[in-house]
């Protein structure tokens, strides 16, 4: 009696954790989470996006300069300035320059009065003594000469100003009052804010699927929210380098909205729409699996079982993939949850 109670308790508590263990294993196998679910192959259409960045700009702006070097004595606008075409906007120190243009005017009055009075001497008194032809033709030929100092003087002159070439903002000044400015030195910049674009930089490995035409939606980190629609309108054929990679300038048109103010400069995050196809089959991205050189999809069967079928696949993007052919519309397929 005494051995079958000192065998049969330990046999007994055995049995006890071999039970819990059981129905410990049972309650959590039913509580599991599946690994897979069931999607059905469905038709869809599917978009293949380039993204990429880029900065707000003018279409149309120009860095503005003196064709003569002086002192910069006045500068008439500021940054933000509105001015309509042909505004002066700076003047270089134009004291010796306008000295030169009053001798070049009184010489040419001078010029004219002789060749005037030489003429009308001959035509009031037949008597006189006639200026010979060659008399003539030297004063005709200092008054030409006269004319085209003044012309010359008037240009150095207008080369100290700078005016506005078409109406637009000032977008920056570049030098103070007082500053000597040399030749061809930019000054000013001034921009057309009432028509914008966006410069992009599309890397080479992209550039083949962007074209001039495509629908392009972008937002832009000072309106956090906001959502702008823009087209391609330009790639450049020739790269540039940027942080190392080769990549390529492209114009992005829009319409500058009305109610928001967009300024040069501005960060773009761009999404390029390089190629969209409508009712083709299409799968969740997840749902492929790459075995060497193929692509599977697996395939569940009606009686519940499963098998890696290969599939030929067409354009992708970052969430589905089109399935050319391998399956049909309706198979369902198994996905990682």
């Amino acid at each position: 009696m005494a051995i079958l109670r000192r065998v049969g308790i330990p046999l007994l508590v055995i049995i006890i954790i071999a039970g819990l263990v059981f129905l410990a294993s049972f309650f959590l196998a039913g509580s599991q989470t599946p690994t897979t679910i069931t999607y059905t192959v469905q038709r869809g259409n599917i978009s293949a996006i380039v993204r990429t960045t880029g900065k707000v700009e003018a279409v149309r702006s120009v860095r503005l300069s003196f064709r003569t070097g002086d002192l910069l004595r006045r500068t008439l606008v500021k940054p933000g300035d509105y001015v309509p075409s042909g505004t002066l906007l700076m003047e270089l120190d134009t004291s010796a320059l306008q000295r030169q243009l009053d001798q070049a005017e009184a010489q040419r009055e001078i010029a004219r009065f002789n060749l005037s009075a030489s003429v009308e001497k001959a035509q009031s008194n037949p008597n006189a003594t006639p200026a010979s032809p060659s008399e003539l033709y030297s004063l005709a030929r200092q008054s030409e000469l006269a004319d085209n100092q003044l012309a010359q003087a008037r240009a150095a002159l207008d080369n100290a100003r700078i005016y506005a070439p078409f109406d637009g903002t000032i977008l920056s000044v570049d030098a103070n009052e007082g500053d000597y400015v040399n030749p061809g030195q930019a000054v000013m910049t001034i921009g057309d804010l009432g028509h914008l674009q966006v410069r992009a930089s599309i890397d080479e490995l992209d550039v083949g699927n962007v074209a001039v035409g495509q629908a392009v939606n972008f937002t832009l980190d000072a309106f956090p929210g906001k959502t702008f629609d823009g087209t391609v309108t330009l790639v450049y054929p020739n790269p540039t380098s940027q942080s190392g990679s080769t990549v390529y300038p492209a114009i992005i048109g829009f319409t500058r909205p009305n109610d928001l103010y967009l300024r040069p400069g501005m960060a773009a995050n761009l999404s390029i729409t390089s190629v969209s196809r409508t009712n083709v089959l299409v799968v969740p991205n997840r749902a492929l699996e790459t075995i060497g050189l193929d692509r599977y999809v697996t395939l569940i069967n009606p009686d519940s079982s499963t098998e890696k079928v290969p599939v030929v696949t067409g354009l992708t993007n970052a969430d589905q993939t089109e399935i050319i052919s391998g399956i049909n519309e309706g198979a369902k397929i198994s996905l990682p949850r």
